[in-house]
């Protein structure tokens, strides 16, 4: 007979931070859920499971595929009930089902986009509407989303990232007598999991216990104006988007002072929790420090120095166009006409009947029946739904430390702005793949937000190798879940490729070929300049019969 005993929650070893992070969320469910990140095989499933059975049977714990349907995800009408009697049934969907408890998404960044949408929509507004054909209802839906993921395997939509209210990043362990001890446990508790579980039954009860009272004390927990100050301090040294961050920082440390029982939080407890609320949302974040504490209100006033230089010498001051862009001009091109911008093909972007990638079609309850009623035999009669088609333009800046000799940066962003300015289409997306240190990285996610874009593409500072292989990839993870139809690259680079592999040329060629090869419109635009070339983009673009054009050509 098997046990109905699952593996103990505190049991587990070597991860703290994903345990107390869950702790607090279930302390305050408002903070919005846990992210994990890191290694397969490091008990993020069982951990999640463990604390569902820590918290009783009444405690849901729903785990949505990443594969799941519409209908399974939102809720469907029960088509049997209506045929045979005659009654409309609706059958809960999973978010209806996770309602106050737990909603698990292992790899949660390779969910579709139209999953997404719906999980941001539920956890912004506590629940949803339920629109099918006859029907009308409202669906509660509280939940802590608990999501986990590899970042090898892709980045996660920046939206739904930021839903999260905490993020913890998980490793294996290195010791050798605690991956032993792991070892150990789980075979004692696969041989016989009732024993295995009461040697931890009191440990359980008292966790259960010290959540159950926190919840009760979290309201009455003070929290001083230092502290406040101290939040605000780090969101801004971090340099944060929004107030989300702020609000989630006074939350989680008011939770975390809760679960230690005590009366009120203080810069300690604040300094524990900050990198669970900042690291997924701060571009670099910069753990707390003891200066920080001194003064916080000292950090709105910076000195001219501090706000021109960084630690590698480069400025932060707000980049500023060369004087031929801010003045409409152009830059010297072998014929008069043509303009200082990229022109982007939309002319092939048409609405066509299609469905996202995974999400399966609605079936039309009343064609179905009608159906059914008509010829006595039931089959299911699909929805036809349009698909808003998107062009998604990808620049791919070569922001290696070449790129700051005679300026060629900052024609570059001087391009980009000319670009996502002048285009009069609504349906653009832009996102920016830049080069950092010897590797890449996504700088700029899709989106349509062209004063976004142009922020992003203002702050791009040069500095390290050109890894083009690298970049490449990065693009392949932006573009992966979605029609490659849709997708025009643009690649500035002077072609000098010189880390990545034995023959980092070879390596950028190759990767290029691997996973970039159905997009229909990629340019190589050569930022070589000087009076000796070696000609190297030029070659990158006729070894992949790619278009090729150079900076003077805009």
């Amino acid at each position: 007979m098997q046990s109905k005993y699952i593996y103990p929650f505190t049991a587990i070893l070597n991860q703290e931070d994903l345990k107390l992070c869950l702790l607090l969320n279930l302390i305050d469910p408002s903070i919005g859920g846990v992210l994990a990140t890191g290694d397969k095989g490091t008990a993020k499933t069982t951990m999640v499971r463990g604390l569902s059975q820590l918290m009783g049977t009444d405690f849901p714990f729903v785990n949505l595929p990443i594969g799941a349907t519409e209908d399974r995800v939102l809720g469907s009408i029960n088509l049997e009930a209506l045929i045979n009697q005659k009654t409309t049934i609706v059958d809960k969907g999973l978010l209806a089902q996770a309602h106050q408890g737990f909603l698990y998404i292992d790899e949660v960044n390779l969910l579709n986009d139209y999953l997404m949408d719906v999980l941001l929509d539920a956890s912004a507004t506590g629940g949803y509407h339920l629109e099918r054909e006859g029907i009308s209802q409202w669906m509660d839906s509280r939940f802590c989303l608990v999501g986990t993921m590899n970042p090898e395997e892709g980045a996660l939509r920046p939206q739904l990232l930021d839903r999260f209210g905490l993020s913890v990043t998980i490793q294996t362990p290195k010791d050798v007598k605690t991956r032993t001890k792991i070892a150990m446990q789980r075979l004692d508790f696969d041989s016989d999991p009732v024993t295995f579980y009461k040697q931890f039954e009191t440990e359980e009860q008292t966790i259960k216990k010290q959540v159950l009272l926190a919840k009760q004390q979290l309201n009455t927990i003070t929290i001083s104006e230092i502290v406040q100050e101290r939040c605000a301090a780090l969101t801004i040294a971090n340099q944060v988007e929004g107030m989300r961050a702020d609000i989630l920082l006074l939350k989680t440390a008011r939770a975390y002072a809760a679960y230690l029982n005590q009366a009120e939080v203080t810069l300690e407890m604040v300094d524990t929790i900050a990198p669970f609320v900042l690291q997924h949302r701060a571009k670099e974040y910069t753990p707390p420090s003891d200066q920080d504490k001194e003064t916080p209100s000292n950090r709105d006033n910076p000195t001219s120095e501090e706000e021109t230089t960084t630690q590698n010498g480069q400025s932060t001051a707000s980049f500023q166009l060369p004087k031929a862009v801010q003045q409409g001009l152009k830059f010297s091109a072998p014929k008069a006409t043509k303009k200082q911008e990229i022109k982007l093909d939309t002319s092939s972007y048409q609405p066509s009947v299609s469905y996202p990638a995974q999400r399966q079609p609605e079936i039309s309850v009343i064609k179905s029946i009608k159906n059914y009623l008509s010829t006595g035999k039931f089959t299911a009669i699909y929805q036809q739904a349009n698909k808003k088609a998107t062009a998604n333009i990808v620049f791919l800046i070569d922001t290696s430390a070449s790129m700051a000799i005679d300026q060629q940066i900052g024609y570059l962003k001087g391009v980009i702005e000319k670009t996502i300015t002048a285009q009069p289409f609504k349906k653009v997306q832009y996102a920016i793949v830049g080069l950092q240190g010897t590797t890449a990285k996504i700088v700029q996610e899709f989106t349509s937000n062209t004063q976004q874009v142009s922020a992003t593409n203002y702050q791009l500072k040069t500095g390290g190798k050109t890894n083009l292989g690298a970049a490449f990839f990065k693009v392949y993870e932006l573009i992966r879940s979605i029609n490659t139809q849709t997708v025009q690259l643009f690649v500035f680079t002077d072609g000098k490729i010189n880390t990545g592999a034995q023959n980092p040329f070879q390596y950028a060629i190759d990767t290029y070929k691997k996973y970039l090869a159905r997009i229909q419109k990629t340019t190589v635009i050569d930022t070589e300049t000087g009076f000796v070339r070696l000609g190297k983009a030029q070659q990158l673009a006729q070894q992949l019969r790619l278009n090729y054009n150079t900076i003077s050509d805009f």
